[in-house]
């Protein structure tokens, strides 16, 4: 799985005003990832395409919440 954006770097600069637990999603995705691998293991076909596509979703729906509440960060002034 590839690197999940910094969640500490977001709440320095953000602060606590989150209406959701990132630390929890980011729990989870990782279960989904330790999953997908397990399925991949069964070499049963349907089991492998349903835990995928509901890791892709999972991912999908983590980084449409991230960019959302980015959008609400200040904007930063541009390095020189």
């Amino acid at each position: 799985m590839s690197e999940l954006p910094s969640l500490d770097e977001l709440g320095l600069i953000a602060g606590d005003d989150f209406k959701y637990d990132f630390a929890q999603a980011e729990r989870i995705l990782k279960a989904m990832d330790f999953l997908r691998g397990e399925a991949g293991r069964t070499h049963i076909d349907e089991i492998v395409t349903m835990v995928d596509a509901t890791f892709s979703l999972l991912v999908t729906t983590y980084h449409c919440i991230l960019r959302y509440e980015m959008t609400k960060l200040p904007a930063s002034e541009p390095v020189q």
